[in-house]
């Protein structure tokens, strides 16, 4: 499981200062992104090294309450599963430790021609013993 600490930014929300609803798929998308940098990647790093990119297959999400300009939020990342060449993800956001969205991705593994490849082997294994 891993934490990301977020505020929100006045670029973040619209002309009612409400977080604007699309915004949320960026913030696990900044989530996920570290989760890879605490597992020692970088993105550039999968693609330089291992030609490999991680692309989003199917998302679930339930927008449970909104957030506002300067709320601070955490974002909770947990892996479900891994395989061969994909993972699924939970990511659930918190306010005041509260869930405030909830989503469920899967993400699969394509090289830069987009074909479907496996996970790096240092990677997998990685993330196979934080699974579940």
């Amino acid at each position: 499981m891993y934490n990301f600490n977020l505020k929100i930014y006045y670029e973040d929300t619209d002309s009612g200062g409400v977080v604007y609803y699309a915004n949320y798929l960026k913030f696990i998308e900044r989530a996920r992104t570290e989760l890879i940098n605490q597992f020692g990647f970088t993105l550039n790093s999968l693609l330089k090294d291992y030609d490999r990119l991680f692309l989003v297959r199917k998302i679930e999400c339930d927008y449970i309450q909104s957030c506002k300009l300067e709320d601070k939020l955490v974002i909770v990342s947990r892996i479900l599963s891994v395989k061969k060449a994909s993972f699924e993800i939970e990511q659930n956001i918190l306010k005041q430790k509260n869930i405030i969205f909830k989503s469920k991705i899967l993400m699969v593994c394509v090289n830069s021609q987009g074909a479907p490849n496996k996970i790096p082997d240092v990677l997998y294994s990685l993330m196979k013993n934080n699974d579940g």
